[in-house]
């Protein structure tokens, strides 16, 4: 029986005009991302150019007067030679210069790594004052990771100039699911499993002749949702590192990407910073997403038994979803006194987690991969049980009366 309710649960699926327009603009969104959105993007390690020349210049005059006034001693006052330190500048920025203009992405990366002078970045301060405001920890937290990850690039063997504006297709996949991927892959769940079970009421067929108990027909109609979900997710996902590795270039999930882990002292210090591959970074997001499109079928599922209303379950699923970042951003080490990491929502954005964002945030060790895992399955094995009740008190025939 669990074949039927699963071509049952996949024709309506399919068949539903709304979930057609979320795939349709799922890939519309992919292909405008990466052949619109992402070519004209700069990534804040980009040079700017005109800033470059600028400063080449500066320096360049600063060290010509000073070698005309003869002024090329060391300052008593300062204790610098100004001329020397000017000439030192200059050679550094021309240097950058020479290499963007040869395309020697190895010197650049090298020359951005070391440390010598940083040229001016394309649009850096003003992505930072955007982005952060007033907050200088996440700014600095931002400036760790960017100089974590560009030290993890210098080390490739093959540098090319989309590895270095982190646009390869595995750097574009690790970028989505540690922002703001699970929450839309999430979004995406509340949306389509919503009104899978009040939409029974216009379908009585199928229910009609069930030789099974109403419980046991919700799970197998979560089942098929979730294995349905899943699947698209994984061909949309897939879709979107193949069409980015064909523009852009694969990449390798080898990469190493920033991971943070506090350990003593100030937060923002260069010894709680390391790395980790970019492959053992998605494959812990797989277990995420499991875990959490699971865990939301079965909420869609219990909220509609309680509301009756794909509607009303709609919304508080978003609010839900979005109760994090509406409550405090998820930057709190407790929670009525307790860890904040034994709180389910603290676990949606995953990607934060993973990266280590949520441990520099509580300053703490407490968000890790083995505690989202158990807190989200026990989130799982409590709802379970809620179900368990809640089918006892709305029942089959309680239900299509209060829905039909």
């Amino acid at each position: 029986m669990f074949t039927a309710v699963f071509r049952e649960t996949l024709k309506r699926t399919w068949r539903n005009r709304k979930n057609r327009l979320v795939l349709i603009l799922s890939l519309l969104g992919i292909f405008a991302y990466l052949l619109l959105y992402l070519p004209g993007t700069e990534h804040p390690t980009t040079i700017d150019r005109e800033g470059l020349v600028l400063e080449l210049s500066a320096e360049y005059g600063m060290k010509e007067s000073r070698l005309q006034q003869g002024d090329i001693a060391v300052n008593s006052f300062t204790g610098t030679n100004t001329y020397s330190l000017a000439k030192e500048n200059y050679e550094n920025y021309y240097t950058f210069d020479s290499a963007i203009d040869n395309g020697d992405i190895r010197l650049l990366v090298d020359l951005i790594t070391s440390p010598r002078l940083m040229p001016p970045m394309a649009g850096d301060a003003e992505r930072m004052n955007s982005d952060f405001g007033s907050d200088m920890h996440l700014a600095n937290y931002e400036t760790a990771v960017m100089n974590t990850e560009l030290r993890a690039i210098a080390e490739e063997e093959n540098l090319t100039l989309h590895l270095y504006d982190q646009k390869t297709a595995a750097q574009q996949l690790h970028l989505f699911l540690k922002t703001n991927g699970p929450l839309i892959l999430l979004l995406v769940t509340i949306f389509v499993a919503s009104e899978i079970l009040v939409d029974d009421r216009k379908h009585r067929t199928l229910k009609a002749g069930q030789p099974f108990g109403w419980w046991r027909y919700i799970f197998y109609q979560s089942i098929s949702l979730f294995a349905i979900l899943i699947t698209a997710f994984a061909v949309l996902l897939s879709l979107f590192y193949l069409v980015a590795g064909i523009l852009y270039g694969f990449g390798s999930f080898g990469l190493g990407v920033s991971s943070y882990a506090y350990q003593e002292g100030y937060r923002g210090e260069v010894v709680n910073f390391s790395t980790r591959v970019i492959g053992s970074f998605v494959a812990m997001s797989v277990v995420f997403i499991l875990l959490l499109v699971y865990l939301f079928v079965r909420l869609n599922a219990w909220l509609s038994l309680l509301f009756r209303h794909d509607v009303v379950v709609m919304i508080i699923g978003f609010l839900i979803v979005g109760f994090n970042r509406i409550y405090s951003g998820g930057g709190e080490a407790t929670i009525f006194g307790i860890g904040g990491q034994y709180f389910p929502q603290n676990y949606f954005e995953f990607g934060q987690v993973l990266s280590g964002e949520r441990n520099f945030l509580a300053l703490n060790n407490g968000f890790t991969f083995g505690t989202g895992v158990m807190v989200l399955a026990a989130s799982i094995v409590i709802l379970e049980v809620l179900l368990l009740l809640t089918v006892k008190w709305m029942n089959r025939q309680k239900f299509e009366r209060e829905v039909g």
